[in-house]
């Protein structure tokens, strides 16, 4: 076994910062064994996995460090590093022993349709910028059996870590598209005949009372200021999840998870 990296110099350093921050736009960066293991169970492609002796202490962890090893090509991905070298190139305060640069996948519009003969239903995150919001969003949409996540300019990122982390690993599963325009978006929504809704908690019309059995887009904003306007008047309707008097709005996720399983009732 190669000596671990304990320079705090060392160039895996730097390459796990990049990474992180979008300097590698092909690149993505999960932590933890739960992300790592949800990452390699849904074959996502491994460039570097860092690893330290903390790792075997964590729950899951000696099983997902044996499972590392096990990699066909774990000789060219895995780097053995000091516990000091992982907390260095960590994004967390506190590391559970392993990180891993992961390729980002690339996918066309045409992904976010499901696979032949699904009814789509996409969900669009616009204005979303938090990006633990939005993993929850990816989350919620996975859980509800939506065929794709759009997210657009404006919007934070599914690829980036503190999205990942509130995905807890749906991003790896779920179609996603990021940074995608509204005149592009619109086009590709028209194109493929998505009824488009918008979500407004001051809208009259209620989301139990629209059709979601059609192919549709279901467009968020973030809480308190909604879609923005020029997807806004694109829509054919704006809906509302009826609230209590006393609540002004929900968090998009929940907001997502109440319209998404509204949509698989419907479509049961």
């Amino acid at each position: 076994m190669d000596q671990p990296i304990r320079s705090a110099q060392n160039p895996l350093i730097r390459r796990f910062r990049a990474a992180r921050n979008g300097e590698q736009p092909e690149c993505m960066v999960a932590e933890g064994v739960r992300l790592v293991a949800e990452a390699l169970a849904a074959a996502v492609q491994p460039i570097e996995i860092a690893w330290s002796p903390r790792l075997a202490g964590r729950p899951g962890g000696a099983e997902l460090l044996e499972r590392l090893k096990c990699l066909p090509d774990a000789e060219r991905v895995l780097r053995t590093c000091s516990d000091d070298v992982l907390h260095r190139l960590s994004g967390l305060e506190s590391h559970q022993g392993v990180a891993a640069i992961l390729r980002r996948p690339l996918l066309e519009l045409d992904a976010l349709l499901g696979p032949a003969g699904a009814v789509p239903l996409v969900v669009v995150a616009a204005g979303v910028r938090d990006p633990g919001n939005l993993g929850a969003l990816a989350r919620s949409a996975e859980a509800a059996g939506a065929t794709g996540l759009l997210s657009m300019v404006g919007s934070a990122e599914p690829f980036r870590d503190k999205a990942l982390r509130g995905s807890a690993g749906s991003v790896f599963r779920l179609p996603c598209v990021a940074r995608v325009t509204d005149h592009d978006a619109l086009a590709w929504m028209r194109r493929n005949d998505l009824q488009i809704l918008a979500t407004d908690a001051s809208a009259s019309s209620s989301c139990w009372d629209v059709d979601l059995r059609r192919p549709t887009a279901l467009l968020f904003g973030a809480e308190g200021e909604g879609v923005p306007g020029p997807l806004r008047s694109a829509a054919v309707a704006t809906v509302a999840i009826p609230l209590s008097r006393t609540v002004e709005s929900l968090n998009v996720a929940v907001a997502a998870g109440v319209l998404l399983f509204e949509a698989r009732r419907q479509r049961r």
